[in-house]
């Protein structure tokens, strides 16, 4: 296993390295993804998705 110590200095914080999680998010590729649709919009193109299952689709019968 391999430990790497990285160096801080107080009196010259531009020598520091930045961390990971301070680094733009800018540099990551962003997946591009369509725009949302309003939920009336959703609603529109698929009314049936906002219901639960077993209001849609009638109860199975049990024969005795």
């Amino acid at each position: 296993m391999h430990v790497e110590t990285k160096i801080y200095h107080c009196m010259n914080p531009e020598e520091n390295p930045l961390p990971f999680w301070m680094k733009p998010a800018q540099a990551q590729a962003q997946p591009q993804k369509e725009p949302e649709l309003d939920l009336v919009e959703q609603f529109k193109k698929n009314p049936d998705s906002f219901f639960p299952d077993f209001t849609v689709k009638p109860p199975k019968q049990f024969s005795k």
